[in-house]
């Protein structure tokens, strides 16, 4: 799917929307899932591009829904995979995790761990289950810095979700990329499920960092592109208060927090409470 000129997203992969940027070399941002490489490498094909014009996979942050699919892409096509060395773990190795890390004693105790625990190929499997293979790094990042692709790619360190999580900026087409540091619910934003007071805090003053931009369109790593009242939405999502405890949040959105769990492992994009 052309998103705008240059800027697609690619069709029938899970975890994360994966995105090409198609320049004179290509950019992959978010690999998603592992099994994603194919998918990604056909579409590229398909553009009329050979996959060594694959230059560079710029993972959003490390959890395993938009890296697991980074190495296997890059023996693939000899891309660099790239991350801000806050999401690194050592030797030039991706941190390895999932969509929010461990839920606490009690929230996998009163919801069952199956539930809390959901992000396998087959949904009641737990964290603990996945076989997370290493994940090279050959490139870092920092803050402000201007990646060469379509007039300009900014980096924006926005630790919280994760370390190292980066939102990105494409000025030349006013689109702002926001990994999970942002999530489209479809129907409104919200701030990812962060169980650490101290993360909660430091997201709320990466997205009060955010405020100012001049974007237009807003692509985040799950759900459909927003292309209505961006900026306003996300200037309302930072006026709301962050002060609700974790687990308020936690059991008033169950239900959503369930689906998504459940279908972040099939094709398509997440679509809230109508995914299937």
């Amino acid at each position: 799917m052309e998103i705008v000129k240059n800027v697609h997203r690619v069709d029938d992969t899970s975890g994360s929307n994966c995105i090409l940027l198609v320049d004179e070399n290509i950019a992959v941002i978010d690999s998603g899932n592992p099994g994603n490489a194919e998918a990604i490498v056909n579409y590229v094909k398909n553009l009329g591009r050979k996959p060594e014009d694959i230059k560079n996979i710029i993972l959003t942050h490390f959890h395993h829904d938009h890296s697991g699919g980074a190495q296997e892409l890059h023996n693939l096509t000899g891309a660099a995979i790239t991350v801000h060395e806050g999401d690194i773990f050592k030797d030039n190795i991706l941190r390895t995790g999932t969509e929010g890390g461990r839920p606490p004693f009690w929230y996998r105790w009163t919801f069952g761990l199956a539930t809390a625990l959901s992000v396998g190929r087959n949904f009641n499997q737990n964290s603990r289950d996945i076989v997370f293979e290493k994940t090279e790094v050959h490139q870092t990042v920092e803050n402000n810095e201007i990646l060469p692709y379509l007039g300009g790619l900014q980096v924006l360190h926005t630790p919280g979700h994760t370390p190292g999580s980066i939102c990105l900026y494409l000025a030349k087409h006013k689109i702002l990329f926001l990994g999970d540091s942002v999530i489209n619910n479809v129907n409104r934003l919200s701030r990812p499920l962060t169980w650490a007071s101290s993360n909660r805090k430091l997201l709320d003053k990466s997205l009060t960092n955010l405020r100012d931009i001049d974007a237009e369109i807003g692509i985040c790593g799950h759900g459909p592109i927003l292309q209505e009242n961006l900026m306003e939405k996300l200037r309302a999502m930072t006026d709301r208060p962050y002060n609700i405890p974790t687990w308020q949040i936690a059991i008033k959105n169950y239900r959503m927090i369930k689906k998504f769990r459940q279908t972040n492992n099939t094709k398509g994009e997440w679509q809230g409470s109508d995914s299937k």
